[in-house]
């Protein structure tokens, strides 16, 4: 009886290991319509294939909040924009909705899919805001940057250490405190995986004018591996 116990319990963590081993399948989901107030283009990604049903349905749920929500807040200030047109009698701009998202990381249950979100709403300019969603379905559980590394270790420092080299490879482009900003990194900064590293990143204005864009700055794996949990830097 011990020995059939033990057969089916590696049978089960074989189970275990190759469907982790596999990548999970991500589609989309596109909603997409013009009217008077708003256009509207969502692109919402859907998981599916992990064995962990419960967290998946968790973070689909929250991916296509991010999309809606989105949605629902441009929708309410078109609304209060048209009538403000009407009343004043000023030509209305159509308002805009858009959500995109990329895979940038999918291996042994390890998800990174960080959604932009683009809003207009008649100003001079829109306005483009980068979601991070780094996911373990291993843990059932949100990553933030510091869930990735070891505790105890000077991660943080060595992550800044290397944005602000690359700052100052071009420091025409940034503001005079972006150096500052850096030095302050949160443990919660937003961030995305790749194959070849993470990616720490930061939204408009924060560190440069909106022309420069969200700035985005690689940190390669041969740099971060001695610090990371083994598991997530393999």
């Amino acid at each position: 009886m011990l020995k059939q116990r033990n057969i089916w319990m590696m049978v089960l963590m074989l189970f275990i290991l190759t469907a982790y081993s596999h990548p999970l399948t991500v589609t989309t989901k596109q909603i997409k319509y013009t009217n008077e107030l708003m256009e509207v283009d969502l692109n919402i990604p859907i998981v599916s294939g992990s064995v962990n049903p419960s967290f998946q349905r968790q973070v689909n749920g929250l991916l296509r909040k991010e999309s809606l929500d989105l949605k629902r807040q441009v929708e309410k200030e078109a609304h209060e924009n048209m009538a403000i047109s009407k009343k004043e009698g000023f030509p209305y701009r159509l308002h805009a909705a858009v959500s995109n998202y990329e895979v940038t990381y999918n291996q042994h249950g390890i998800l990174s899919i960080p959604v932009t979100l683009y809003s207009y709403t008649g100003g001079a300019h829109g306005m483009t805001v980068k979601v991070p969603n780094n996911f373990d379905f291993h843990t059932g559980k949100s990553l933030q940057l510091s869930d990735l590394f070891k505790k105890g270790t000077n991660y943080k420092q060595v992550i800044k250490d290397e944005i602000v080299a690359q700052i100052k490879k071009e420091d025409d482009l940034y503001f005079d405190n972006a150096i500052a900003v850096v030095q302050n990194m949160p443990n919660d900064q937003p961030y995305y995986m790749t194959k070849d590293g993470i990616v720490v990143y930061y939204g408009l204005y924060e560190i440069a004018p909106y022309a420069a864009g969200i700035r985005e700055f690689l940190i390669p794996f041969s740099t971060l591996r001695p610090y990371m949990k083994i598991q997530l830097a393999q």
